[in-house]
């Protein structure tokens, strides 16, 4: 698989800094950039088509100068077309920015980084090479927040430092001391692409707003940093977490108990077909037999379940008051939901599962 090297670039009045980190990372370090788009505002895109009027930006095409630059060293030109796919501004609800300078703008122009870099790194072929140099620092801020959210291992985050001693006034060094100048840093940052939309949320992610990703992030931290189990008590009927215990009825428990037992034993999900076979309920009534022996199986009782199975009806009716007292445990919604038993709506059969993960459940006896 051939990997495509793709240049981002955060931009505003000074569109200099995209030729110069092109040049520190072609010339100075003789990687090959395949592809460059430029994340700016509306005025830092008519900077970089050389159409802004001000006397302190330039009034050239970034694009020629970077021709200039590719003929001088004799680098083949990246793709990059002075259009809309590669010179990207915020746009939403017709909305073009022309600074990100108010708490309105500073939700919309993240939202826009964050699809483009969730789109570029769903490719395993893109490396993505991501300068946060030019701009306004919020710029460059939410092009970093994006590459910590979406980045892979290799994904690389730079930043173009300058040497006011060895300076130079144009697009890009033209001799050995104007060389010296640029120095590519490369910076370290935190990669919580595992962990954030870690399983569910990642096909997904192109719809999600910015804010939406943060908190999903910081959901799943929440969850990782807390060390405490969901501990079932058999002798008791007694469920735990935390400080916090709820005592069952043993129906109750014992079913419960049959999902905690089948997730650890590695089974995920038990389908509806599964959980109304006589099996599962002669299952259950066993556990119930060997463990709470004064349990009282009446054969006067019409349909008993535990011969029988249960109805669909009736196991749902069982869910529900479990899955009441499971919440009970929680004061946060969050994590109930890893521990109440969950519907799984599939197209011929619905599966029922415990979300959280083996480390999180313990049985004692």
């Amino acid at each position: 698989m051939k990997t495509k090297n793709i240049l981002i670039c955060a931009s505003g009045l000074t569109p200099q800094i995209v030729t110069e980190t092109f040049y520190c990372l072609t010339v100075q370090k003789k990687i090959k950039i395949n592809e460059l788009y430029v994340l700016t505002t509306k005025r830092g895109r008519e900077v970089i088509l050389g159409n802004d009027k001000s006397l302190h930006t330039p009034n050239t095409l970034l694009k020629d100068e970077l021709k200039n630059l590719c003929y001088r060293y004799k680098i083949k030109m990246p793709l990059f077309e002075n259009d809309d796919k590669y010179i990207i501004t915020a746009k939403e609800e017709s909305l073009e920015l022309s600074d990100i300078r108010t708490d309105k703008h500073n939700v919309l122009f993240p939202n826009k980084v964050c699809e483009f870099i969730s789109k570029l790194s769903s490719d395993p072929q893109n490396m993505l090479y991501c300068s946060i140099s030019g701009g306004r620092k919020t710029m460059g801020v939410h092009l970093a927040f994006a590459l910590s959210l979406f980045g892979r291992e290799n994904d690389k985050l730079l930043h173009v430092l300058t040497s006011e001693e060895n300076g130079f006034k144009g697009f890009y060094p033209i001799n050995k001391k104007e060389d010296k100048a640029l120095e590519l840093s490369e910076i370290p940052f935190v990669r919580l692409r595992s962990v954030a939309l870690i399983k569910d949320e990642t096909k997904n992610s192109a719809k999600l707003k910015y804010a939406d990703i943060v908190k999903l992030t910081q959901d799943q931290l929440h969850k990782i940093s807390d060390k405490r189990r969901l501990i079932l008590k058999v002798n008791q009927k007694e469920i735990t977490y935390g400080d916090n215990t709820i005592k069952f009825e043993p129906l109750e428990f014992a079913i419960y108990y049959k999902f905690a037992e089948q997730k650890l034993e590695g089974i995920n999900k038990i389908s509806i077909h599964s959980i109304i076979s006589q099996s599962f309920a002669a299952s259950v009534a066993g556990f119930i037999k060997e463990n709470y022996e004064y349990y009282y199986f009446s054969e006067e009782i019409g349909n008993p379940w535990w011969l029988k199975g249960f109805s669909a009806e009736n196991f749902r009716s069982k869910r529900a008051k479990i899955n009441s007292k499971i919440a009970l445990l929680f004061d946060d919604e969050l994590m109930k939901e890893d521990y109440i038993i969950v519907s799984n709506k599939n197209y011929g059969e619905t599966t029922y599962s415990i979300k959280a993960d083996t480390t999180k459940i313990k049985i004692m006896y």
